[in-house]
């Protein structure tokens, strides 16, 4: 429950509101529901092989983007990032590809958060270590930093 201070200071009233450990709670479990559906519909698109929907899940515009894959064994940007994209989009084909789990989600502010997790794929048999980073801008949750690396067998 948000809790309202009313302060008057000189003569000027002053009214603001403040968090109490609950309200925080219920904001990070609320939150964390917007962030697990990110997840889920990340392995959606993967599994359907939509490089929109994908796409659409990720603060590419923004230039703090970035991403580092196993495969890529560089950071990178938007630009590598729409090229992957055009190649989803020309080569995939849908079919159940990955699974993420044992998800832990941790929030280092209002607006920011980080999951670590294990994604297994599918397809070559491999497990991934991932961090994503998610950024709360005007509301609205999306992924800012994405790092996949192998689980060495």
């Amino acid at each position: 429950m948000r809790r309202i201070a009313i302060v008057t200071i000189l003569g000027l009233t002053l009214t603001g509101c403040f968090h109490t450990a609950e309200d925080q709670e219920a904001d990070e479990a609320r939150d964390r529901v917007a962030l697990e559906a990110i997840i889920a519909e990340y392995v959606a698109a993967v599994n359907a092989a939509d490089a929109d929907r994908l796409e659409a899940l990720f603060w590419v515009d923004d230039p703090r983007f970035s991403e580092i894959e196993d495969h890529i064994p560089h950071p990178f940007g938007a630009t590598t990032f729409r090229d992957i994209g055009r190649w989803i989009r020309e080569n995939a084909k849908p079919g159940e590809k990955q699974r993420f789990r044992d998800t832990r989600y941790h929030f280092l502010g209002p607006d920011v958060a980080y999951a670590i997790s294990l994604q297994d794929l599918l397809v070559t048999e491999t497990t991934s270590r991932v961090t994503l980073v998610f950024l709360r801008n005007r509301g609205e949750w999306r992924i800012i930093h994405g790092h996949f690396s192998n689980v060495p067998e």
